[in-house]
C-alpha cells in the first residue's frame, strides 16, 4: 500500500515537472530558447543589508512591505526641498531623480540580496594588493585628469556601468538582448550598446597576452544552462575591484516563458579572499533597446579636460573630480 501510494507521488510529480519543462520555449535544435529582451531592473539589493542580517528570504508580506518602503522613499525626495548632499548626487549625474529607471520590484526569488554567495550576502573582503589598486584609482578620479587616460571607462564611454560583464543591475539602462543561434549566442546591452558574439561550442581561448575591455567570452552548455566563461579582462575594466587575474562565470536559464535565471560568479583571488555569487531572475519584455549615445561624439571629454587646464592656470586643486557617490 505504501509503495503503491509512493508511486502514485512520484508519477504526480513526474507530470508537474513535464509541464513546467513544456512551458520553457526550445529552440529547432534541442536547446533552451534564450532569445529576447530581457529587463534586469530589481530594488533587490546587491548586498544584504544589515537589518535583515542572517536572513535569506523574505516573506510575501515582506516583499510588499519592502517595496512599498522604496515607493515611499523616492517620493519624499521628489518632494523634499533642496537638502544639499542628496541634490548634489543629482547634479553628478547631470540630470535629476526623474530620469532614473531603477525598478519597482524586488525579484521573485525573494532573496534579500543578489549576493548568495558568500552567505552573509554581503562581499568578500579585498586583498592588500586589492586594497592598494582600490587606493590607487580613487587618488587618479580625485584629481583633476592630466588626460583622458586619467578618467574611468564609464566617463570615456568605454564600458557601461552596469553593462558587466556581468551585468547587474543600475541606475538606468537595465537591459540586454540576447540573440542565439545554434552555433553563436550574442548578447546587447543598451548601455553603452555593449555587445559580445559566444560561441556554444568552447573553442581556444586567446592568449594570455591578449587583453580585452570586456574579456575573452567562451560559452557551452551545461544541460538546459548555457555557460560563459570570460578571462584576459584588461587591468582598468575593473568590476567592483577586480583586475586582470579575474575568471567570471555567467550561467543563463531559462526557467519559463517569462522569466531567464541569471547567475554569475567573480573568481580573483588577487584581489579577493574569495569568491563571490549573485543570482537574479531577468524578465521578458516587448520594450526595445535604443542607442545609447553616452556624450556623444564624447564633447564632454574636451570639456573635462580644458577645465583641468584652466585649473592648473589658476593654481586651484580639488577633489571635486570624484563623484559624491563614491566618496
Amino acid at each position: 500500500m505504501k509503495k503503491s501510494a509512493s508511486l502514485i507521488v512520484s508519477m504526480a510529480l513526474l507530470i508537474v515537472y513535464s509541464l513546467v519543462q513544456a512551458d520553457v520555449p526550445m529552440k529547432a535544435w534541442g536547446k533552451p530558447s534564450l532569445q529576447g529582451n530581457w529587463d534586469f531592473r530589481t530594488v533587490t539589493p546587491f548586498q544584504r543589508p544589515a537589518a535583515f542580517a542572517d536572513k535569506e528570504f523574505l516573506t510575501p508580506e515582506e516583499v510588499e512591505d519592502y517595496e512599498a518602503a522604496v515607493r515611499v522613499g523616492r517620493e519624499a525626495r521628489a518632494s523634499a526641498e533642496f537638502d544639499g548632499e542628496y541634490d548634489q548626487q543629482d547634479l553628478d549625474v547631470g540630470y535629476n531623480q526623474f530620469y532614473l529607471d531603477q525598478g519597482t520590484t524586488m525579484t521573485t526569488t525573494m532573496r534579500t540580496s543578489q549576493l548568495i554567495y558568500p552567505e552573509n550576502g554581503r562581499m568578500p573582503a579585498m586583498t592588500e594588493r586589492g586594497r592598494e589598486a582600490s587606493a590607487y584609482f580613487r587618488v587618479l578620479q580625485s584629481r583633476s585628469p592630466h588626460g583622458p587616460e586619467d578618467r574611468n571607462l564609464y566617463d570615456r564611454c568605454i564600458l557601461g556601468f552596469n553593462a558587466g560583464p556581468p551585468m547587474r543591475s543600475g541606475a538606468y539602462n537595465n537591459m540586454m538582448k540576447l540573440i542565439q543561434t545554434e552555433n553563436y549566442v550574442m548578447i546587447q546591452t543598451e548601455m553603452v550598446n555593449d555587445h559580445r558574439v559566444i560561441p556554444t561550442s568552447g573553442g581556444q581561448a586567446l592568449p594570455a597576452s591578449m587583453q580585452l575591455w570586456k574579456g575573452d567570452s567562451r560559452g557551452q552548455w551545461d544541460g538546459d544552462t548555457f555557460v560563459v566563461t570570460t578571462t584576459n579582462f584588461t587591468h582598468l575594466s575593473r568590476f567592483s575591484g577586480t583586475g586582470e587575474s579575474m575568471t567570471l562565470t555567467e550561467r543563463f536559464t531559462r526557467l519559463d516563458e517569462n522569466r531567464l535565471e541569471y547567475e554569475w560568479t567573480v573568481d580573483d583571488l588577487e584581489m579577493f579572499e574569495d569568491k563571490f555569487t549573485a543570482v537574479v531572475e531577468l524578465q521578458l519584455t516587448d520594450a526595445d533597446l535604443y542607442e545609447y549615445a553616452c556624450h556623444e561624439a564624447n564633447y564632454a571629454m574636451p570639456l573635462m579636460l580644458s577645465g583641468a587646464r584652466k585649473q592648473e592656470a589658476t593654481g586651484v586643486e580639488d577633489d571635486t573630480w570624484l563623484p559624491s557617490w563614491s566618496r
